[in-house]
Parts: C-alpha cells; sequence; structure tokens
C-alpha cells in the first residue's frame, strides 16, 4: 500500500499514548462495591416495566412507520425522475 513513514510513525505514536494500561476507569468506585461500580439499582415494580416496554414498542413503530413513509417517497421521487428523463 505503501503510506510511508508518517503512517508508521503516527501508529507507533498511538499505542504508545495509549493510556488504557496506566489507568483506573473511574478513580469514585469502591472496592466493596465492584457488582454494581457505582451505579445505585433500584428494584421496579412489574406493572413499571410493563409500561415501559409498551412505550417502546409503540416508540419502534412509530419509527419503522416513518422510515418505511421515507423510503416509499424517496423510491416514487427515483422512479418519477426515471420517467422525465426517459421522455
Amino acid at each position: 500500500m505503501g503510506f510511508g513513514g508518517a503512517t508508521a510513525a503516527m501508529i507507533a505514536s498511538l499505542k504508545n499514548n495509549s493510556r488504557r494500561n496506566k489507568r483506573e476507569a473511574f478513580d469514585g468506585w469502591t472496592t466493596s462495591d465492584k457488582e454494581s461500580q457505582g451505579v445505585k439499582i433500584e428494584l421496579v415494580s412489574e406493572d413499571a416495566l410493563a409500561k415501559i416496554r409498551e412505550k417502546l414498542k409503540k416508540q419502534r413503530k412509530t419509527v419503522i412507520h416513518k422510515n418505511l413513509i421515507a423510503l416509499g417517497l424517496m423510491i416514487l421521487l427515483v422512479f418519477g425522475c426515471i420517467l422525465y428523463l426517459l421522455n
């Protein structure tokens, strides 16, 4: 591919400067709370979960409908342009 020395130097610099091995994720986490890792866990009732699921289903359904309408309009526009150019 022949990228030259600049690309190799950039990759080496990124590898050397990587901080992933040199730090912990967050200092606020305590050793006694490893399971939740600082996130407060609250219990939610089954009714609330059911409402959340229904709300998400409605949102997904509306997004799918909007996408289908947009796709249909785009297809009609393309066909209209093709027919216009052929005449």
